[in-house]
């Protein structure tokens, strides 16, 4: 494959790549509209929820599934459960059925994501693809830019639209897609058969990933912590965690996570220093739109775009990363970088409460995303660099599923965090606490009293601090678990 050929074929998988991304941006922005014409605005999060569930679960599956179908055919399976997920969000009646679709639609977006890094690895040589990110990464901007305007019209006249959009777009997509299909990798395992999928251990992970996570989102929000059905999700979440493990090793002819390539140093330091990182970024990632509404009272559409002092440096230290690594061949170092540069920015962000100048915000923001840059591919091809071709599609699923358990973890945490703190401070104001449902959802802020808007600014600058807390923590943890991985040099 000629240098032209390998850009065009990245092209094709960003053009299908950016389906996934500008779903969820586009879907973030409208959740408050389309949660109301339900009359479920309390429960808006479950229109995130239920998409993370399922791509978090579905993403090791989807790892093997490569092996044994091939990319090119779990891709375009992926692209058509995604669009039928969509379509049945357009079409849907209520709000279960929604969320329900939603979830489907989060079991496409997990191939997708998945098998489009697979391919990555398998076409581009290990030293050479930190070049080849900014082509891939580029539609997370585009998406960022597109997905809050996309949503604030739509959500402005039919929300339906949020969901008919991603079929009207997969039609380019899918077609430059299949123009370059056959330059994509299709090499399959000729001694493995769909009775070799290890349903057992994804079934037990599914379970266990699912209970921890809604503990996490729904412990002090929906439910006390010391409730009943916290505490019973968290002991059934756990407990099968060293079931899942012996599962693994000893069931399975072809385990969905073989435990042996956590033999290899860089794989276990990979894996924890993802999650760990997506656990504090995905939160500042989230939760930053929220920050701008309540505290410097921007319109939905701004808020969402004041991402992009995070997005945009982020795509720069990324393609410098990989101009690094390309260079001298370390992974190590790049990756010790952005350590140091998201827990110094995440550590200064603990002083957002409104009270600096928007500039220095951006700056402070600007800082985490150049962090978040140098680590967006550093820890995968950390790992890729310890290991044999064959265990190659299933390092870097593993990789991107800690990625994404971390994130889901993370945001359930962090949303505790700053939702417990924000909802004590506004019970504790007799002018602010009749508004306190409103406030929680970030629903039309602006139509409250001029007094109610100042308290709940102060509120939530306060625990979108506290919540910064905890996520330079997660940074520190992060930047730990590198100091340890093996100076692997790419080849």
């Amino acid at each position: 494959m000629t240098k032209l050929q390998l850009k065009l074929t990245l092209f094709s998988l960003s053009a299908v790549g950016f389906l996934a991304n500008l779903d969820t941006l586009i879907v973030a922005t409208a959740m408050p509209t389309i949660a109301s014409q339900f009359n479920s605005l309390n429960q808006q999060s479950w229109l995130a929820l239920s998409y993370l569930l399922t791509s978090t679960v579905f993403q090791p599956l989807f790892g093997r599934a490569t092996d044994l179908i091939g990319s090119r055919s779990v891709l375009f399976a992926s692209v058509f459960v995604f669009e039928f997920g969509s379509l049945l969000c357009a079409v849907s009646q209520n709000f279960i059925w929604l969320c329900a679709a939603r979830a489907v639609a989060g079991i496409g977006g997990a191939g997708i994501m998945v098998v489009i890094m697979v391919i990555v690895s398998q076409v581009v040589p290990l030293r050479e693809r930190g070049n080849y990110m900014g082509i891939m990464y580029a539609r997370l901007l585009l998406a960022v830019v597109l997905g809050p305007l996309f949503g604030g019209i739509f959500a402005s006249f039919d929300w339906r639209w949020c969901f008919w959009i991603n079929l009207i777009i997969a039609v380019p997509a899918v077609a430059i897609l299949v123009t370059f299909a056959k330059k994509l990798p299709h090499t399959v395992k000729p001694d493995m058969s769909w009775l070799d999928i290890d349903f057992g251990g994804m079934l037990l992970l599914g379970v266990s990933v699912v209970s921890v996570c809604l503990a996490f989102n729904w412990g002090g929000t929906a439910y006390a912590w010391n409730s009943k059905i916290v505490i019973a999700l968290l002991v059934v979440g756990f407990t099968l965690v060293p079931l899942f493990v012996a599962w693994e090793i000893k069931v399975p002819r072809y385990p969905l996570i073989p435990m042996t390539m956590f033999r290899f140093r860089n794989v276990t330091t990979s894996a924890a220093n993802n999650f760990f990182t997506a656990s504090a970024l995905q939160g500042v990632f989230i939760y930053l739109p929220s920050y701008y509404q309540l505290v410097r009272h921007d319109k939905q559409i701004i808020s969402g775009l004041e991402v992009l002092p995070f997005i945009v440096p982020m795509l720069v230290t990324s393609t410098i990363a990989g101009k690094l690594m390309a260079r001298t061949g370390s992974v190590r170092s790049v990756m010790w970088i952005g350590g140091i540069f998201t827990l110094l920015g995440t550590g200064l962000l603990i002083m957002l409460n409104g009270r600096h100048t928007r500039a220095v915000e951006y700056v402070l923001v600007a800082l985490t995303g150049m962090g978040a840059g140098f680590l967006i591919q550093t820890p995968t091809l950390s790992a890729q660099s310890q290991v044999t071709r064959d265990l190659l599609a299933t390092v870097t699923t593993m990789s991107m599923w800690s990625r994404s358990l971390g994130a889901i973890i993370g945001v359930a945490m962090q949303g505790s965090i700053i939702t417990n703190s924000f909802k004590r401070s506004l019970l504790a104001s007799a002018a602010a606490a009749p508004y306190i449902t409103q406030l929680l959802e970030v629903d039309n802020v602006s139509s409250l009293p001029a007094n109610v808007q100042s308290i709940a600014a102060l509120a939530y600058g306060s625990a979108f601090q506290m919540m910064m807390v905890g996520t330079t923590a997660f940074c520190a943890a992060g930047l730990s678990v590198s100091l340890i991985a093996k100076n692997q040099k790419l080849s």
